[in-house]
């Protein structure tokens, strides 16, 4: 039995070994075919690339007989082919070669390892191939381009020429130095034509970017030259001469100037003028341009100096004729506010800020006299400069209309004088009859007696009238006093209306609700006993707010709101004081 199941052990072993060679002999079949086809597409993208026809395009950049750098360029990239062609796909051959050595002997990992080498060759290979071709084509576009560019360039020379040759004059000092520089352009070109038509067009092309440049800049410039020419030849020297003869002109007709430095000034302009046009002929524009802008900035100043004492020799003979007649003005008027505190003097008192006022301004006039005509002078002798004179004459005219103003003022305070009086006069009626008239409306009340603070206040006004009346009565009439005295009367005289008022309401309110507490004195004893104190205030003590106070609080408990009710009803009917 053991025998038997050793013998079926063996059999198995046998099977299984049997199977696992039957298996490794078919998968490395497999692998074998797999990188036969892998060998065979590295040997056709090897083909590709070497039929590619970089030979044919070689040669034709060959043909355009480079030289300079362009041909050096070349002589690069073709080198680089050349080492592409004979090494490099030799070494591809031979790795493909000894792949398939590796694989047709089974030996699977060193093949693996061949595969990858020759797919990273034709990889770099291939990106090689393509940056010759590539530099070749730009070396022939290059050399295309500049053809194309350099007309380009030829017709904006050619319209600079042209720009120049047909107005020489417009640029003055700095046409030689623009036909310099397009003589150099000149030059430019004819390196380029030689370099191109030689063979170096990147050589030529640098040459030509340079050559653009150029005349771009200097189109640029020629712009800018005739506008900055036309200014300093023509424009600035003008207006310099125009300034130079006005000057001159406006010394002959005795004209003077505060500052003393004008011809100086006038030769330094000359002299920037002149040394501006070396800036100009340097083409150095923004130096020139600035320099033109500061001379006009001079000018422009020294004509703001002239203008200046133009208008101000104007308004000196304007105010030379305005300004004596403008004095004997004030002065007139000086006399008129003289004579008129004069005249009040006899019935009024007059204030001493008044008076002393109106003689200092006859001083100050007598004063301003001698200024004027000092002023004057100067301005008719013609030896200080208008704009100094003008000042003078402009701060008297506003002395002298601050004068007329404090003039005017003081005329209204002498008119206010005897105004104030008629008033005070009127007034002292008035105030007289509405006494007479409230004292008549208390009487008409027929009260138990009068407050004494209605007394004093009445009695007060009265003194006050009996003294205002007084004041008016005076010789010679002090005003100030009379109106201190008129409004202590007329506050005094409201003080007495709103007292009348209040009496008569408290004492009006008082007696209707006296009455009004009848309907609850039998059987209300607070009523009762306020009815009592409250008619004996009124009866006796003559305190009529008092008596509404007492009474009013007793009837608001017993029935609230009645004493609102009865002050509404009494402001509506309430009888007014006819004065």
């Amino acid at each position: 039995m053991k025998e038997f199941y050793m013998s079926n052990g063996l059999i198995i072993l046998t099977i299984v070994v049997a199977a696992l060679l039957i298996l490794g002999y078919f998968t490395a079949i497999y692998m074998r075919k797999r990188n036969e086809a892998k060998l065979r597409s590295l040997e056709e993208k090897k083909e590709e690339l070497y039929n590619l026809p970089v030979n044919d395009e070689v040669e034709e950049v060959k043909n355009l007989h480079l030289i300079g750098q362009s041909q050096v360029t070349f002589r690069e990239w073709n080198q680089k082919w050349v080492d592409l062609s004979l090494n490099s796909f030799a070494d591809i051959e031979n790795n493909l070669f000894e792949a398939e050595g590796y694989n047709n002997s089974f030996r699977f990992l060193k093949a693996k390892h061949a595969i990858e080498k020759i797919e990273s060759q034709i990889d770099l290979i291939s990106e090689d191939i393509h940056a010759i071709r590539q530099a070749l084509e730009d070396l022939k576009k290059q050399e295309s381009k500049n053809s194309g560019r350099v007309l380009h360039a030829l017709d904006l020379f050619e319209e600079l020429q042209h720009t120049v040759a047909s107005n020489p004059d417009a640029y003055g000092q700095a046409l030689a130095e623009i036909e310099k520089q397009m003589e150099n352009i000149e030059s430019d070109f004819s390196q380029f034509v030689t370099l191109n038509s030689s063979g170096d067009p990147v050589e030529a092309a640098e040459i030509l970017d340079k050559t653009e440049d150029r005349i771009l800049a200097l189109t640029q410039i020629v712009e800018k030259v005739p506008a900055i020419v036309e200014d300093l030849t023509k424009k600035l020297p003008d207006q310099l001469e125009d300034l130079e003869s006005g000057h001159r002109k406006l010394l002959e007709t005795n004209y003077h100037f505060i500052e003393t430095d004008l011809e100086a000034r006038f030769q330094q302009l000359h002299a920037s003028l002149k040394r501006n046009e070396e800036n100009l002929a340097a083409l150095e524009l923004d130096n020139a341009l600035y320099e033109n802008e500061q001379a006009q900035e001079e000018m422009d100043a020294l004509y703001a100096i002239f203008t200046r004492e133009i208008e101000a020799h104007k308004m000196v003979e304007k105010l030379v004729n305005y300004l004596p007649n403008y004095l004997a003005h004030t002065k007139e008027n000086n006399q008129q506010l003289q004579n008129e505190m004069e005249r009040l003097s006899h019935s009024f008192v007059l204030s001493e800020p008044e008076i002393s006022h109106i003689r200092d301004l006859k001083s100050e006039l007598s004063a301003q006299e001698e200024v004027v005509l000092t002023a004057l002078e100067d301005a008719a002798e013609m030896k200080k400069p208008f704009s100094l004179v003008k000042e003078e004459l402009e701060s008297i005219q506003a002395r002298l209309r601050e004068i007329e103003d404090e003039q005017v003022e003081l005329g209204e305070q002498l008119d206010k004088i005897e105004k104030d009086d008629a008033n005070a006069r009127q007034k002292v009626t008035i105030y007289a009859n509405k006494l007479h008239t409230i004292k008549r409306f208390m009487e008409k009340r027929n009260l138990p007696g009068i407050p004494e603070s209605f007394l004093t206040i009445f009695f007060g006004a009265s003194d006050y009238i009996e003294e205002l009346a007084r004041e008016l009565e005076a010789p010679r009439v002090n005003i100030d006093s009379v109106n201190r005295w008129l409004e202590i009367l007329a506050n005094a005289m409201n003080d007495l209306e709103e007292e009348t008022y209040r009496i008569v309401q408290n004492s009006t309110l008082t007696e209707q609700l006296l009455q009004y507490s009848n309907r609850y004195r039998s059987f209300d004893d607070n009523v009762q006993a306020a009815f009592n104190e409250s008619l004996h205030a009124f009866e006796v003590e003559f305190g009529y707010a008092k008596s509404l106070e007492i009474i009013s609080k007793a009837l608001d408990v017993v029935e609230p709101g009645v004493s609102a009710r009865f002050i509404s009803s009494y402001e509506k009917t309430r009888e007014n004081i006819r004065f």
